[in-house]
């Protein structure tokens, strides 16, 4: 007889992980955007990369950020789940 389920404290973790991803992404996505804010840089080649970086970068990484912020929530719901199950 095949046991499905989890390790209720792994997956808490893993959901803890990713969460945690998600705001490091969203703590460098914020620091790299002040820095180059900051930074004095003039010309079409600054101002390329500054349209590029506000655009499609600052756009990629939020969603990478958000994908791992559900990922973990997911993770932490399943583990609730399988605790309750488990419960049973």
């Amino acid at each position: 007889m095949a046991i499905w389920g989890a390790d209720v404290d792994q997956l808490k973790a893993l959901g803890s992980k990713l969460q945690a991803g998600s705001q490091e992404i969203d703590n460098q996505k914020s620091m790299l955007t002040k820095v180059l804010a900051g930074t004095q840089w003039m010309g079409p080649d600054a101002e390329k990369f500054r349209s590029e970086w506000n655009g499609e970068h600052v756009a990629a990484l939020t969603r990478v950020s958000q994908a791992l912020q559900q990922a973990g929530q997911q993770a932490v719901r399943n583990a609730t789940e399988q605790q309750s199950a488990s419960a049973r």
